[in-house]
Parts: C-alpha cells; sequence; structure tokens
C-alpha cells in the first residue's frame, strides 16, 4: 500500500476515528466528577476533628488507592446488568459509564490525598501553594484520558476500538502501525498542550510559593 492509499484511508475514516476520541474525552470527564465528588467527600472527612471519622476516611482513600482499575473494569462489566428496571420501566446501564465508574476509583484516592493537602494550605492562607491542586487535577485528568482506551476490552466504542474495526475493514498489516501511530495523534493533540499550559501554571504557582517567605521576611 502506497503512502497516498494510507493517506487516504486515514482521511476517510477521519470520522469515524474522532468520534471514538469524544468517547475517549466523555468517559474520563465523567471519572472526573465522579472522583472528584466523592474524592472530595473523603478530603473533608480527614480534616475531622474525631479521629475515629479521620481514620475511617483515610482507610477507605487507601482501599480507593490499591484498587486495580482494570481488573476493576472487568469486576463492573460483569456485576452491573446492562439493563434494570425500575417501576416497570427498563433502564439500560451502558458500558462507557461502567469505565467512567472503574476509572473514577482512581481518582477518588488522588483527589482524596491532594485536596487535603490543598484544605490545609487554604486554611493556613497559603493559597498560592492551595492553588496548586488545580494544575495537579488537570494533569491527572490527561493520566485518566490515556487509561480511557481500556474501556475497548468491554466493549466500548471508543478510538483504539475503532482502530481495530478500521484494520479488520481495511485489512493488510501494513496499515495497522499507522492506524495506530494516527490514534496515538488524537492524545498528543490534547494532551501535550494541555499538559505544557498546567506546566506552566504550576512554576508560577511554585514561584510564589517559594517567593512568599521573603516577602513575609522583607515586611
Amino acid at each position: 500500500m502506497t503512502s497516498a492509499e494510507i493517506v487516504h484511508v486515514l482521511v476517510v475514516w477521519t470520522p469515524f476515528l474522532a468520534d471514538g476520541f469524544l468517547w475517549n474525552i466523555l468517559i474520563s470527564l465523567v471519572a472526573m466528577a465522579i472522583g472528584t465528588v466523592f474524592g472530595a467527600a473523603l478530603a473533608r472527612l480527614r480534616l475531622s476533628r474525631r479521629k475515629s471519622i479521620a481514620r475511617a476516611s483515610l482507610a477507605a482513600t487507601e482501599l480507593t488507592r490499591n484498587i486495580p482499575t482494570f481488573v476493576f473494569l472487568f469486576y463492573l462489566a460483569f456485576l452491573i446488568p446492562v439493563e434494570f428496571e425500575v417501576f416497570d420501566v427498563i433502564y439500560s446501564f451502558p458500558a462507557w459509564l461502567k469505565a467512567s465508574l472503574a476509572l473514577s476509583v482512581a481518582v477518588v484516592g488522588f483527589v482524596s490525598d491532594n485536596l487535603f493537602v490543598a484544605w490545609r494550605y487554604w486554611r493556613s492562607d497559603n493559597h498560592p501553594a492551595a492553588l496548586l491542586f488545580i494544575p495537579s487535577w488537570t494533569m491527572y485528568l490527561l493520566i485518566i484520558v490515556m487509561a480511557s482506551s481500556t474501556a475497548s476490552v468491554i466493549g466500548v466504542g471508543e478510538i483504539v476500538s475503532r482502530c481495530n474495526v478500521l484494520i479488520a475493514a481495511v485489512g493488510g498489516d501494513e496499515m495497522m502501525i499507522w492506524v495506530y501511530v494516527y490514534a496515538i495523534g488524537y492524545f498528543f493533540g490534547l494532551c501535550f498542550p494541555l499538559n505544557w499550559a498546567m506546566g506552566h501554571v504550576k512554576k508560577r504557582l511554585l514561584a510564589r510559593v517559594s517567593g512568599a517567605p521573603a516577602q513575609e521576611c522583607g515586611e
């Protein structure tokens, strides 16, 4: 297959692959939303003055940090039914939502640890240090975006799954490497600019954090 033919195939299939990548983004955003809500709740409980509550929330955080996401993905895929009935109304439980739930477990542990520290900084009026949570959260989102490709193993039509459909439809092993390289380009195009921007924000915040003591001493 010539270079021109490879480019033509990729161009023709671009809408199909791009639509799959939107599923990667949706899965990641939902996972981050769920994980952030529950992680924030655990972080808040860890600040409780009651030692029993603080210890229990810390134990829950440790648990979420040590659950293998890939294994949990299969567990949810088989545990949660495809359809369920509520008051004689049948609702479907999509596979992409199962993937989001599985990925959100790791997010819970991350948010609990980092927001716990951020809130302690905020309470001590060290606001720049507390705001470091924002670039850290965004960078973790990018990690979840990359991990979202695991959703293909339970039948979600995200970009990796669609790459396999393309390869099977076109045929020829020579297309395989180019299709996957093209898919990598989607992840790189999203993750690199955001990672660079958040890295820049983090450096500025760190500069303010390190400069704060010097300003206080100068006063």
